[in-house]
């Protein structure tokens, strides 16, 4: 249920199992942001982490992104989607929705060396998904809970709820602290965790059949840096540790994967 490493990291690093949301790695991101400060970031994000969640081999990584959200509500995010800003207390509570693409994995991103844990299992493709974000800030606490179903014959479903702590902010940084878990049910488990008939007779595994659950944790570290008002820059390292049926899993070689990395944006 990952996306590919570029989409996983530039959204953030490995903070649950299927999400990764504990470091932000670029800007924050759109459906999180008040629209009292409207803002557009695009920029490039680079970074070395595991090929897919759970796999052994580490790979180097360089994609661009954006983030920009509107006065009117209106965001648009190269991990969300497009989407609207609906709701927004002075409490601190805040609610978004989108609809933006789903996660994906390649069967080739289980090279390693001329072995391929991934061989046969076949691709997991982009599909629509659709996303609600339910978001609370006060002071240097955040805390945030998204809910992402896929739209097609997969359903998959997944919770993932990050709290985070502000360690040191002032005018031109942000460092922060993060941890998180994802839930998945059955469905999005069997899809990146899963083996059926057709997969088994193709990779000599057993067929296996995950269900529901906890299917990840992990923390995460940030420091975010203004140069000007135009330039930011942010670097982060994150863990994240497989849970349940995610662990057991036969394609599963390491449960605990780590991911570093930067990026640059301009802001206008």
């Amino acid at each position: 249920m990952m996306r590919r490493l570029s989409a996983l990291l530039l959204c953030s690093l490995s903070a649950s199992a299927f999400a990764g949301n504990a470091t932000t790695l670029a800007s924050e991101r759109a459906s999180q942001r008040s629209t009292a400060t409207p803002e557009k970031e695009i920029g490039f994000a680079l970074g070395v982490g595991p090929n897919y969640l759970g796999g052994n081999k580490t790979t180097g990584f360089l994609a661009l992104y954006a983030e920009a959200n509107f006065a009117n509500g209106i965001f648009i995010s190269t991990t969300d989607g497009i989407g609207y800003r609906f709701l927004e207390h002075p409490s601190g509570f805040s609610m978004a929705a989108s609809l933006g693409p789903s996660r994906s994995r390649r069967e080739k991103d289980g090279e390693d060396d001329g072995h391929n844990r991934l061989r046969g299992m076949g691709n997991v493709n982009v599909k629509p998904q659709a996303n609600l974000f339910l978001n609370y800030d006060t002071g240097p606490y955040h805390a945030s809970v998204s809910l992402h179903q896929t739209l097609n014959a997969r359903r998959g479903t997944e919770v993932d709820v990050l709290g985070e702590y502000d360690l040191h902010a002032d005018r031109n940084n942000l460092v922060r602290a993060s941890a998180g878990f994802s839930y998945a049910n059955r469905s999005l488990m069997q899809t990146f965790f899963g083996v059926n008939e057709t997969q088994a007779a193709n990779t000599g595994y057993a067929v296996y059949t995950p269900s529901a659950g906890i299917a990840g944790t992990g923390v995460g570290v940030s420091w975010r840096h203004a140069f000007s008002r135009e330039w930011v820059g942010t670097v982060g390292a994150g863990v994240t540790n497989l849970r349940g049926s995610a662990a057991d899993s036969p394609i599963t070689e390491k449960r605990t994967n780590a991911a570093i990395g930067m990026s640059i944006g301009y802001r206008f």
